[in-house]
């Protein structure tokens, strides 16, 4: 928490005193700033006189000065002039209580109803037009247009309607959830080429659209150079992996404005200067608040040093360091919509030479929160929706840890929720979930042969490989040497069910990857191969594997291909391949029942009589601390406190059948148990002494929505149904009613007890059915 203000001036007038009674010439005082967005930048910045913009005390500040900001939405670049020193770092926080966000779109206003005249115009520039989606949003009036600029420097578009994401104009219409949309399948096709029945336009119909497509391992886009009746021809795309119909191929068509046929979708016409939107109900956009991306960088610390970056917010932008840049620290960041692109193109720091399959490195070192130079942190963070990367880390000795990432690799390249690309990086306590491909990646394509010195542990990694197979909770590829990189005490379970029917191992070391050190991971729920899965081509070597747990899952090791040298499994649970050049001992087989303390709530630690104590050799670091006579196999040594991964969070929460008062909602059986639905448009539901703790600024809830309802939203209110808001959630597809997916959702910081009431927007059915929530806090 923030001291007050009359304490941090306090701080401020000891400061100079002290400096002017000390030996040597008097240093000048260190100084708070304030910033209001009913301020004004001629002023001096004072908690009196505010300035208006951030970036005022980014031109102003000096080591050792402080920002304070109040409550608001900051649409601008915030860049400091100069950085701090290792004794006196520039601050930019949060005021108590507030709520700042830099924000990288502008609202887009001018709206009128596209008319039968604008579309004759159209339709006579492009005959394609005529009878298209487009055309007959038109002529059922909801369809709008509004002149707007949209920047050209960015990698892509991004427009909101009421804070929610819309998508860009697509066939078939995705729904609202990137992490599981509504793609077409193809029957067959080529590497450049499919067919499908459903494709019933004319010859030449897709000419000029984007074609993206996922096959297997691979997610690929190019524009579509002819088309026939049932297929599409992109010439572009790369022969990676040819689109056969033994391989489900899923694809998706876009970049028209003859595709916008649905509510929730927009289209940006770049030449015409021209934003198309239909929104979710069909109506006019000047009655909700649209906005379009602007910058692609919210908070910029290239070439700035001892800069700290306290409770602020960022949103349809990123926070950036550069090479040069050293001891900055990211702490309690809330940032949603971190990048976005649609094109699936190389990433143009590639350090291997481009191969035919360069496209899989597309937004690796050019999206999410961009972490280089060295001893920088990120901590204690929320981020939420990405296109390509939660976090890029680079550089040497950077930190990313306590850290809740969600919903990233939208586009499913190798991006990930967190890329490892620099050495001696320190990657632990996070919570990542919800991702296209994998949790944690280090490829060689952007990393180069040799990743190492990395510490990776005490991470909750789930839901991966949501878009593309052949992915892991924790990726290693290709041929590159982790030497001194240690995996360890990781939680590595329910990977999407797209991948449980390919490899979607714990950790993956493929094609090659070699030298690293695995122990102490546990693994559950369908984790195909198990804790670790090797595949190499040429050879593997010096991969020592210890102590790992596969909870429910036959196989804790597993190898293909091969030769392999110099490795060690031991101490493991659950079956181990060997080959030879391999030492396998003192493991666990599967059809030995390990006696876990209770598995139906994944606590695989040990009972007294289990068979696995005692059953290990001593393999530092991972049997460190034991207390039998030897080491016990597994990931638990017997008798010691359990261990935990992901972030630490103080939490409260609230069954969502559970209400006290209501209007309009039913309780109902679900396959989670009870639940709350019948929520439509005007009802609520309220609960009573919510105990927010000392402070909470997030809130999770497990939600249901069917598709065809999605994009609806609630308000979270305090006290009473007409309260303050706190926060405003819109709900996403999961596939039906009854299939739940956490949302996260920030919210106004909030402390103390309240009543809570979430009440419903609009007056359309089906907001969505609540299985339980939380109010949250990284501690």
């Amino acid at each position: 928490m923030m001291p007050s203000r009359s304490l941090v001036a306090g701080v401020a007038v000891f400061t100079l005193f002290a400096s002017m009674t000390t030996g040597g010439a008097a240093a000048a005082a260190h100084r708070t700033y304030y910033v209001s967005q009913s301020g004004a930048d001629d002023r001096p910045g004072t908690a009196a006189q505010p300035f208006q913009h951030i970036q005022q005390c980014a031109d102003v500040m000096a080591p050792g000065d402080t920002c304070v900001i109040a409550s608001g939405t900051y649409r601008e670049t915030v860049t400091p002039a100069r950085s701090g020193t290792d004794r006196a770092p520039i601050t930019f926080t949060a005021a108590p209580g507030a709520t700042v966000t830099v924000d990288g779109t502008d609202v887009v206003s001018g709206w009128s109803q596209v008319t039968a005249a604008d579309l004759a115009q159209l339709q006579a520039a492009d005959a394609r037009i005529a009878g298209s989606p487009f055309a007959s949003g038109v002529s059922s009036g909801h369809v709008y247009q509004a002149p707007v600029a949209l920047s050209a420097d960015l990698p892509g578009n991004q427009v909101f309607v009421d804070g929610a994401m819309n998508v860009e104009a697509q066939w078939p219409y995705p729904g609202n959830n990137p992490i599981r949309p509504n793609w077409a399948n193809a029957q067959s096709g080529t590497s450049t080429s499919l067919s499908d029945n459903a494709l019933t336009q004319p010859a030449g119909w897709w000419v000029g659209t984007r074609l993206t497509a996922r096959n297997w391992f691979v997610a690929e886009s190019g524009t579509v150079t002819s088309s026939a009746v049932g297929s599409v021809t992109a010439d572009s795309l790369t022969d990676c992996i040819s689109l056969q119909p033994n391989q489900t191929t899923f694809y998706a068509l876009s970049g028209a404005l003859r595709l916008l046929g649905h509510g929730g979708s927009w289209f940006y016409d770049p030449a015409a200067k021209k934003l198309y939107l239909w929104t979710l109900d069909g109506d006019n956009p000047a009655s909700h608040l649209v906005e379009a991306k602007q910058r692609n960088v919210g908070i910029d610390l290239s070439g700035r040093s001892f800069i700290a970056i306290s409770g602020l917010g960022v949103r349809a932008s990123t926070v950036q360091t550069s090479p040069t840049s050293t001891d900055n620290t990211i702490d309690r960041l809330a940032g949603r919509f971190i990048s976005a692109y649609a094109d699936l193109k190389r990433d143009p720091n590639m350090v291997t030479v481009p191969d035919h399959c360069a496209m899989l490195s597309a937004g690796e070192t050019t999206s999410g929160i961009l972490l280089n130079g060295t001893r920088n942190t990120l901590r204690n963070s929320t981020l939420d929706w990405s296109a390509g990367n939660g976090v890029m880390v680079a550089g040497s000795k950077n930190t990313v840890t306590g850290n809740t990432i969600t919903h990233t690799d939208y586009l499913g390249s190798y991006a990930a929720g967190i890329n490892v690309i620099g050495q001696e990086a320190t990657i632990t306590h996070n919570t990542v979930t919800a991702t296209g491909r994998s949790s944690i990646n280090i490829d060689n394509k952007v990393a180069g042969a040799f990743s190492r010195s990395h510490d990776i542990g005490y991470n909750d990694l789930s839901d991966y490989n949501n878009l593309v197979n052949d992915g892991g909770a924790i990726y290693v590829c290709c041929r590159n040497d982790i030497a001194g990189t240690s995996m360890h005490h990781n939680l590595m379970h329910d990977p999407a069910p797209l991948a449980r029917f390919a490899p979607a191992p714990g950790i993956y070391m493929d094609l090659g990857a070699s030298n690293g050190l695995i122990y102490n991971n546990v693994v559950w729920n369908n984790t195909t191969y198990g804790a670790v899965l090797f595949n190499t081509e040429t050879s593997g070597t010096g991969t020592k594997v210890y102590n790992n747990t596969s909870g429910t899952d036959t196989n804790v090791v597993s190898l293909h291909g091969g030769p392999y040298t110099n490795m060690e499994f031991a101490n493991n649970i659950g079956n181990v391949d060997t080959q030879p050049g391999i030492t396998a001992s003192n493991n666990i087989p599967f059809s030995t029942d390990p006696l876990f303390t209770s598995p139906a709530v994944n606590d695989y630690t040990l009972q007294a009589n289990s068979p696995a104590r005692n059953a290990g050799v001593v393999r530092p670091p991972a049997t460190d601390g034991f207390r039998d006579k030897r080491p016990s196999a597994g990931a638990y040594q017997y008798g010691v406190p359990r261990w935990f991964g992901g972030a630490s969070l103080d939490s409260t929460t609230v069954q969502a059948e559970r209400y006290a008062s209501s209007n309009g909602v039913a309780r109902h059986a679900a396959g989670t148990g009870m639940v709350m639905g019948n929520f439509d448009g005007g009802d609520w539901a309220g609960y009573t002494a919510v105990d927010f703790g000392t402070g909470r600024d997030t809130f999770a809830a497990s939600l249901g929505e069917d598709p065809a309802y999605a994009g609806r939203q609630f308000h979270i209110r305090l006290d009473s149904p007409t309260g303050p808001v706190i926060g405003t959630v819109t709900s996403i597809s999961t596939g039906g009613f009854d299939t739940y997916e956490t949302q996260y959702t920030p919210i106004v910081p909030t402390g103390g007890v309240h009543d809570v009431y979430l009440v419903a927007l609009g007056s359309s059915p089906g907001v969505a059915n609540l299985d339980y929530f939380s109010f949250t806090r990284t501690r």
